[in-house]
């Protein structure tokens, strides 16, 4: 499983780039290791990633519970869960 575990971006930076930058290098290595569609989890009502992931070219693909680990244990999360088709490398 290739998996990224958290992706945000320190408030001074909005606005930068940097972001873009950053998930589009993920993309490229998770395209570049074989998978054909990957999906995050963004937290519901957080607006502002979702219309960044969905400028980014991801689609909202419905809700998930996700298990959240916390110090006490796994702690339920229902989160909404954005996919896209990542193209094979050349």
């Amino acid at each position: 499983m290739r998996s990224c575990i958290s992706f945000s971006c320190r408030p001074e930076a909005r606005g930068s780039g940097v972001a873009a930058a950053l998930i589009a290098d993920a993309e490229a290595r998770l395209a570049g290791s074989g998978v054909e569609t990957a999906w995050l989890a963004c937290a519901i009502g957080n607006e502002r990633a979702a219309r960044f992931y969905e400028k980014s070219g991801w689609r909202l693909a419905g809700t998930v519970v996700n298990q959240a680990e916390t110090s006490t244990g796994p702690f339920p999360l229902e989160v909404w869960r954005y996919e896209k088709r990542l193209a094979r490398p050349t």
